[in-house]
């Protein structure tokens, strides 16, 4: 269900500068560690419709990375991605458009080849009752957070942060530390519960959207259901708010959670 894919390559270098000497033409550049390669793809939200149909989702479950330090393989224009680990994702959530989403990767050990193609003509997975709209999706927990239930966006991210560990004998990495986990949600609403102090408002209950197609169905695997949900303890940490004339107050709210 991508709209949009992107691979990207770049090299880590640095240019051969000497005392007393003009740049080698030959011999301009150092290069001091293996090739970046990223991958960037937005997507439409949609549930699983049969076994096997959640594979494309396997990368918004902590339960199936270890929180991003599991590598997954990413098949792309008919070429392998091995050792891919998830950068960050961003879910995005409006009435009566279906929930896009953005993800970035970072391969470690990436396809060389040039694009091949694919011989699949259409997407069989592709069923408009499957996709997640914003109206169908459950709000819960809005009072901790903005003065009403009505939110006109709500916008989800996480972000994995890690280390990759280099070997002697290895160009690639041969391991990954995880550093931190983070996520960020934006929402706008019509009004605000309360300003925040020097230090925030911390949130007393869990808040965010239960992600839900047309049938009431959700996004699960292995049990378990993928929602839009920060924890109790997150904090408010940003807060704003605007009107225009003949129109209505404009507020938003920025959510922190550190999970890592």
């Amino acid at each position: 269900m991508a709209t949009k894919v992107g691979v990207d390559f770049s090299t880590k270098n640095q240019v051969k500068r000497q005392l007393g000497a003009n740049i080698d033409a030959g011999d301009q550049l150092r290069f001091n560690g293996d090739v970046d390669c990223k991958i960037s793809l937005d997507f439409l939200v949609r549930t699983p419709t049969s076994a096997g149909s959640d594979e494309f989702v396997k990368f918004l479950f902590d339960s199936s990375h270890n929180t991003g330090q599991s590598a997954m393989t990413l098949f792309l224009g008919g070429n392998t991605y091995n050792s891919c680990f998830i950068d960050n994702f961003t879910v995005s959530v409006k009435p009566f458009e279906p929930v896009v989403g953005r993800a970035t990767f970072s391969s470690y050990n990436p396809s060389d080849s040039p694009l091949s193609g694919s011989n699949t003509a259409q997407d069989s997975f592709l069923s408009t009752n499957d996709v997640v709209y914003g109206h169908n999706c459950l709000l819960s927990g809005a009072g901790n957070v903005v003065a009403s239930d009505i939110i006109n966006e709500l916008n989800y991210s996480k972000t994995y942060s890690r280390t990759p560990i280099y070997t002697l004998g290895s160009q690639q990495a041969t391991s990954q530390i995880v550093d931190s986990v983070q996520v960020d949600m934006n929402v706008q609403s019509t009004g605000l519960n309360q300003l925040i102090n020097f230090s925030g408002n911390k949130l007393s209950s869990d808040f965010g959207i239960g992600l839900r197609d047309v049938g009431g169905s959700g996004i699960t695997r292995g049990g378990s259901n993928f929602d839009l949900i920060v924890n109790s303890g997150a904090h408010v940490i940003n807060e704003g708010y605007s009107i225009v004339g003949g129109s209505t107050l404009e507020t938003k709210a920025d959510i922190r959670e550190v999970i890592l």
